[in-house]
């Protein structure tokens, strides 16, 4: 089990971007610190991030966590199978634990308290367990959780790990998959995040049509991939 121990050009400012259109977790104990420094960002960094010099993940790895039983398998197998092109063999699959990943996909319900539905822990538990910088809600969230106050405090309650945090509110069928290939190949050529975002869902009151309905948490601001970290 998890115990707590614990961005766009003019939207950096607000880390805000929208796109409209008791389980045991074994792996989290032992071993974990040893792979973290090749998972996370320094947090001596002191060099300046922005949309021209982003923090660069090197070969990223992308973790699959299935909380949601069947429904949630197919939905895990539908994105693994549209992303294994840009992640390659850096994928990890897991329905009982989180693995250590840089990219973190979760198939599951949250409560109101931001917790994973049924469970002591919270979704933000689970991306520091991960030490993943990227994490994405993969199944629909209710848009009424979305409206809960309770619900939008206790998801922006704690910073101890910052992260580009994706929550999903229509997958919008296989436009979801496409959405994050073409976003994660953007990354992977050096683009960060939150400028490959802002190009592929652009804010404003008229959204493409093939893009999943998102909200995106820019915590972390300018993240990219490559083959070399730094």
């Amino acid at each position: 089990m998890i115990n707590r121990r614990n961005a766009l050009a003019s939207c950096a400012a607000t880390g805000l971007a929208t796109a409209f259109g008791d389980v045991v977790l074994p792996n989290l104990g032992a071993g974990l610190e040893a792979h973290a420094e090749g998972f996370q960002m320094a947090q001596t960094e002191r060099r300046p991030i922005s949309a021209d010099n982003p923090y660069v993940i090197a070969n990223p790895t992308l973790g699959f966590v299935n909380l949601a039983g069947t429904a949630g398998a197919a939905l895990l197998e539908r994105d693994r199978t549209t992303l294994t092109d840009i992640f390659q063999n850096n994928i990890r699959i897991a329905d009982n634990e989180v693995p250590v990943c840089n990219v973190l996909f979760f198939y599951g319900a949250l409560d109101a308290s931001a917790r994973v539905a049924g469970q002591k822990f919270s979704f933000r538990d689970m991306i520091q367990g991960a030490h993943a910088r990227i994490a994405v809600m993969a199944s629909e969230l209710p848009g009424d959780l979305m409206s809960n106050q309770e619900f939008g405090k206790a998801l922006a309650a704690s910073r101890e790990w910052p992260a580009n945090i994706v929550i999903t509110l229509n997958r919008n069928g296989d436009h979801f998959g496409r959405f994050f290939h073409r976003l994660f190949s953007q990354m992977r050529a050096g683009v960060s995040m939150p400028m490959a975002w802002v190009e592929l869902a652009p804010q404003g009151p008229h959204q493409p049509s093939d893009i999943p309905g998102t909200i995106c948490l820019m915590e972390a601001g300018h993240i990219a991939f490559g083959t070399k970290a730094g």
